[in-house]
């Protein structure tokens, strides 16, 4: 009870400094990546549109920055530095676009490749690839490890590559998680590659699983997407969502347990586990919500049979919220 009210009382300054750092970095990327956006929409040949900007200024080149980078900074109980608040929001502006490239414009691999290794060297051959150019080199330009930067952009290219397998009927449940967990994983290490301070590995072990968790967060609130998609994911093929609960427990406890092992303060871990709680939380909401179709098809998950509106659970719904702010303020610091 006593850690239920000191999440609780935690609560407040956590959502405080949220808001206050996505309506920072909206400034900031506005600042810095506005004038490259504008000049996109000018030279308008068809290749982006409007969803393709809003990730890149509503989601992902916000979101990155906001929440991963200032909770890496947090941890080490220090402000994010100029270079790297570039750096990791033209690293977020350009996640959108590197998925689509494998996703839905089905660009060569070898010329994905290029654009990681040799992003200098390379012209984009429309609008879409010139932007996701400007915003590689820029990130590049300001990141504190170049090298590093780029050996987990590889890693994120090589799992986006073994994504593909998900589509297939034959992929068995264990190849699933594995590629769950290089995609998350990859993806934290990338946006930590170009932060100053050099990457421990303990640290490393624990953005994997946090990133693993991330991903597997994802695919819990994207089953029916996934579902129309013909996307398998630990989601889409489960028959009992209580299995997929203890494996998303198992991996949350986890976490925090690798996070108290860091060479950090205590008060910076406990602020940056209550942060990660906050987000993990939400999923054990989706999971409830998700379980409830079990009633409805004998005690078994059978996605295929499943409404969308059974199936999309909506966070902004205060009932949602406040489950998730309940499962949140149980968790152990």
């Amino acid at each position: 009870m006593r850690n239920y009210f000191s999440n609780l009382i935690h609560l407040l300054e956590l959502l405080f400094a949220l808001v206050f750092n996505i309506k920072k970095q909206r400034k900031f990327l506005d600042q810095t990546l506005g004038d490259d956006i504008l000049n996109s929409r000018k030279n308008d040949d068809g290749s982006l549109d409007e969803h393709d900007y809003r990730k890149i200024k509503g989601y992902y080149g916000v979101a990155v920055t906001a929440m991963l980078g200032e909770s890496y900074c947090t941890l080490r109980g220090r402000k994010m530095s100029a270079d790297e608040r570039l750096s990791v929001t033209c690293l977020g502006a350009c996640t959108g676009l590197f998925d689509d490239l494998f996703d839905k414009r089905n660009l060569p691999l070898e010329v994905i490749r290029k654009f990681i290794e040799i992003p200098y060297e390379v012209e984009g051959g429309n609008n879409y690839e010139k932007l996701f150019l400007t915003f590689v080199r820029k990130a590049l330009d300001h990141s504190a490890n170049v090298p590093l930067v780029k050996k987990y952009a590889f890693e994120v290219y090589e799992a986006q590559i073994l994504s593909k397998l998900q589509v297939s009927s034959e992929i068995s449940r264990e190849r699933i998680w594995s590629i769950t967990q290089e995609k998350g994983g990859g993806s934290l290490l990338f946006y930590r590659s170009t932060f100053h301070e050099n990457l421990s590995p303990e640290e490393v072990t624990m953005l994997r699983k946090l990133g693993a968790i991330g991903q597997l967060e994802n695919d819990i609130f994207d089953v029916y997407k996934d579902r129309q998609a013909g996307v398998r994911t630990l989601a889409t093929t489960t028959l009992k969502i209580e299995e997929l609960r203890q494996l998303y427990i198992g991996l949350m406890n986890e976490v925090l347990a690798l996070i108290d092992h860091l060479p950090y303060p205590k008060k910076n871990k406990d602020t940056f586990k209550r942060i990660n709680a906050l987000f993990i939380c939400r999923g054990l909401v989706c999971l409830d919500f998700l379980e409830k179709n079990e009633r409805l098809t004998n005690n078994t998950f059978k996605v295929e049979q499943y409404q969308r509106s059974q199936l999309v659970c909506d966070m902004g719904k205060p009932y949602h919220f406040l489950k998730s702010i309940h499962y949140y303020a149980k968790t152990k610091i």
